[in-house]
């Protein structure tokens, strides 16, 4: 480093340190805003310095710092890991009344990637409490629910009207050999938990028609990556205490995988935290994901 770049580095070190001081005194008089302006504040501070101490580009150095950072904080995490099946067993109970933000802000857009849905065969891959299935066969659909967690199942079916046509069966998506094809597929919050991702894809593939539409929605692979590991999985962490898998799926390689089956992107969309959401009194402890994406939408179409 020369001797201009080591002062530059030195006195934005002083200025961190003189920074330290406002963020103590927003800690002790318990002013959430001002914590967490000033831990926004230093992060960026520490990005500067890094970048300046290191010439990397602008993102290069973001991404460093963070997975820095994230990387530390795994290594202290007491959270005990449990398989993805086991979690969501756990999960059923409150799911449905959980204030999930990523679910809330997925609901909001997810409607306008269906289409007609009146008479229409349609497949959830991977239903949950039956979030999606029971709202689609009150619209008129044929629907096929998959899951392979009997809680969230069982939480499904209590909510089910005997004249819905809705059909659940406990399947692992991956070991799902469908006997039909759908007009439309959708998987929810589902894939990132799968590490074989061209294998579900191809099972998709086997469900669908010329002209089906499939919508995926995720956790954004940006969000997974900040969490990822060199073993090629990421830390979910979905409920308290508790930690699980989730598997960094890029765009990119759901576009590569959909092509090679003959079909399209039609559609993706980044799920954002809103400027009109932020005054919703449950979603006040996320202000971290304040104009940021959280999720990601995808629509394909089977030529």
């Amino acid at each position: 480093m020369d001797k201009q770049t080591y002062e530059e580095v030195k006195n934005k070190f002083e200025k961190l340190k003189r920074d330290l001081i406002y963020l103590e005194k927003g800690i002790k008089n318990k002013k959430p805003k001002d914590i967490e302006k000033s831990t926004l504040f230093l992060h960026n501070l520490l990005v500067i310095i890094s970048k300046k101490a290191t010439k990397k580009g602008f993102s290069d150095t973001i991404k460093s710092v963070t997975d820095f950072m994230w990387d530390k904080q795994i290594k202290k995490d007491k959270r005990k890991y449990i398989n993805v099946k086991k979690i969501y067993s756990i999960w059923a109970k409150d799911y449905d009344t959980a204030s999930n933000l990523l679910v809330f802000l997925e609901e909001k857009l997810s409607p306008k990637y269906f289409g007609k849905i009146k008479g229409k065969n349609i497949l959830d891959y991977g239903c949950g409490t039956g979030r999606y299935a029971i709202p689609l066969a009150k619209k008129g659909a044929n629907v096929t629910a998959i899951d392979f967690s009997n809680a969230m199942l069982k939480r499904a079916k209590l909510k089910v009207n005997k004249k819905l046509k809705i059909e659940f069966k406990k399947k692992n998506i991956i070991k799902y050999n469908p006997r039909k094809k759908f007009d439309l597929i959708i998987s929810m919050l589902v894939l990132d938990h799968i590490k074989n991702l061209k294998k579900v894809i191809s099972i998709i593939d086997k469900a669908s028609k010329k002209g089906t539409i499939v919508v995926i929605s995720n956790i954004h692979p940006d969000l997974i990556y900040q969490h990822y590991i060199k073993t090629g999985k990421g830390q979910g962490f979905l409920i308290d205490n508790y930690i699980t898998d989730q598997f960094y799926h890029p765009l990119e390689e759901y576009v590569d995988l959909f092509l090679e089956k003959g079909f399209n992107l039609i559609k993706t969309e980044n799920i954002n935290f809103e400027k009109k959401y932020y005054n919703i009194k449950r979603f006040k402890g996320v202000a971290i994901f304040k104009d940021r994406p959280v999720g990601i939408i995808m629509k394909f179409k089977k030529n």
